[in-house]
């Protein structure tokens, strides 16, 4: 086998599929149209974003969305791969061994909904797990989630930070940070940053997105945004 390479992987559903992205932002963008349209931007903008980690860029796919609308949004056909598990525990430790087991190590695992994420942070992951294999990097999320989870390949498998985690609650950082040092994994964190899945992100990414670094980090947002949500003429 060849050496390994470090990969970027980004947890997403195809924008296309049948079951309708952003569910909890239907209150402000009741229209399921606005809501793929917002959510293929945050796609686009994050793909493309990881690209320039100079790693390798993989979106792995919730199988029963299938994968419809990934072409659209920057995602290659050898980029593609079906999670497996039934639980969000189980398929994060799915993508991570079906990973390793291609060679690719160190992995970055980050989700769909972080359209300005600063890329530096994914990048200094990366670097950590490239210095010091032995550790899991974690990137804490404002709502006591994590967005970023980075791991490297290991002979022993993928360690157990998914068994008992109590998950899309205030204690799922608490509880992967608990599982870790049961399994005697050193951790380490990189910056906190928020998710967008509720009126209260898009306000903030809204506001973020009306300086200029945070269009820069993500025009195909920007771009639908500004339809959906039309600044007065003066």
């Amino acid at each position: 086998m060849s050496s390994p390479r470090s990969a970027v992987v980004v947890m997403a559903r195809a924008p296309n599929g049948p079951r309708v992205p952003k569910s909890r932002l239907a209150d402000v963008l009741p229209a399921e149209s606005d809501r793929r349209r917002l959510y293929a931007a945050f796609l686009a903008d994050t793909i493309q974003a990881c690209r320039e980690t100079g790693a390798l860029v993989r979106v792995a796919y919730t199988p029963s969305g299938g994968t419809l609308g990934f072409d659209q949004v920057g995602a290659r056909p050898e980029e593609l791969l079906a999670q497996r598990g039934d639980n969000l525990g189980a398929r994060e430790r799915g993508v991570f061994e079906d990973l390793f087991a291609a060679g690719l190590s160190p992995v970055v695992m980050i989700g769909s909904d972080l359209p300005t994420l600063p890329i530096e942070y994914v990048r200094s992951a990366l670097d950590r797990l490239t210095t010091d294999p032995a550790q899991v990097v974690l990137g804490p999320a404002d709502d006591g989630g994590y967005y970023l989870m980075g791991l490297a390949s290991d002979p022993a498998g993928v360690p157990d930070l998914f068994t008992d985690v109590r998950w899309s609650t205030t204690d799922t950082l608490a509880d992967t940070k608990k599982a870790a040092d049961a399994a005697g994994l050193a951790v380490s964190y990189v910056d906190r940053w928020y998710d967008v899945d509720d009126e209260a992100g898009l306000d903030r990414l809204r506001n973020e997105l009306a300086t200029p670094a945070g269009t820069a980090r993500a025009p195909a947002t920007t771009q639908v945004l500004d339809k959906l949500f039309p600044k007065p003429k003066a």
